[in-house]
């Protein structure tokens, strides 16, 4: 409407529509107990000393050390703590931006609300 009479009557409703898609990585919950805690920075620790994780592993056997699920270690699980760790971290850390889809105009007339029917007028 520039200076003129509107080409919309007052009685219609204008919307504008889209839909909004957000993504939040901070609300999963990473489940890592103090136990696997422990075992993350010890192993972190040793291959920071250049021990390999056959070594690490054998290590932690020698001391009594089992799995989180009651095991003894080998090379392969002490290399799967490190690795679903650094998974874990990198999700957490992860940001999506928003977005924005399926735009559009809504025009509601109520006129067909807001006039008295044929029966009412009567």
């Amino acid at each position: 409407m520039y200076g003129g009479k509107s080409i919309h009557p007052f009685n219609t409703d204008i919307y504008f529509t889209f839909t909004l898609e957000v993504r939040f990585t901070n609300l999963r919950v990473a489940l890592c107990s103090a136990y696997q805690q422990f075992f993350y920075d010890n192993i972190r620790a040793f291959r920071e000393k250049g021990w390999n994780y056959t070594q690490i592993a054998d290590w932690l056997n020698q001391n009594d050390y089992k799995t989180p699920r009651g095991k003894m270690f080998h090379g392969s699980q002490a290399h799967s703590i490190v690795k679903k760790k650094r998974i874990r971290e990198s999700r957490s850390n992860q940001r999506y931006p928003p977005k924005l889809s399926n735009f559009g105009i809504r025009l509601v007339d109520r006129t067909l609300i807001n006039t008295p029917t044929d029966q009412e007028t009567a």
